[in-house]
């Protein structure tokens, strides 16, 4: 696996126009392509694995779309697809990858998105809880606390750029 995941060249991300109105301002920063290598550590902070990402976020009114493209070592792909509306300020999603995911995500201030996560795999309730924050207009980190039937599972965090 190379150090740069391979990105489609006909890597388009679709034209948006937020209702601003709806749609909170630090989501509106978060449009775009954007990737990094995501890490995930053990309940002991020991390095497990590692994987390449990029996501593509595009909003139209009200209506949120995200696209997850991920890159294994063993050169394998999987595509993920999320959608969601915004409600009195909060992101609420969906997917159509997973038939039980939903989410939540919201404004936590200091150029901070909070995010919280469940869905079911392999016979487990996953729970996940992120912050993504914005440290420059192209460049943020998202930090993401896991959960396995309700017992600390590890924690994963990725450094993403955004693609021009």
């Amino acid at each position: 696996m190379s150090h740069n995941p391979i990105i489609p060249e006909n890597l388009v991300t679709p034209v948006s126009s937020p209702d601003l109105e709806k749609v909170p301002k630090i989501f509106i920063r978060h449009i775009g392509t954007w990737q990094g290598e995501y890490i995930k550590t053990d309940t002991r902070g020991h390095f497990a694995r590692s994987f390449f990402g990029n996501f593509t976020i595009w909003i139209q009114g009200s209506h949120y779309q995200q696209v997850n493209n991920y890159e294994y070592s063993d050169g394998s792909r999987l595509q993920l697809n999320f959608q969601g509306e915004f409600e009195e300020g909060i992101l609420k999603l969906y997917s159509s990858s997973y038939s039980d995911f939903s989410a939540i995500a919201w404004d936590a201030g200091q150029e901070t998105v909070g995010f919280r996560a469940t869905k079911t795999q392999d016979n487990a309730l996953i729970t996940f809880v992120e912050t993504m924050t914005l440290v420059g207009e192209n460049q943020r980190i998202r930090s993401t606390q896991a959960f396995k039937n309700g017992i600390f599972d590890g924690i994963s965090f990725i450094e993403e750029m955004r693609l021009p």
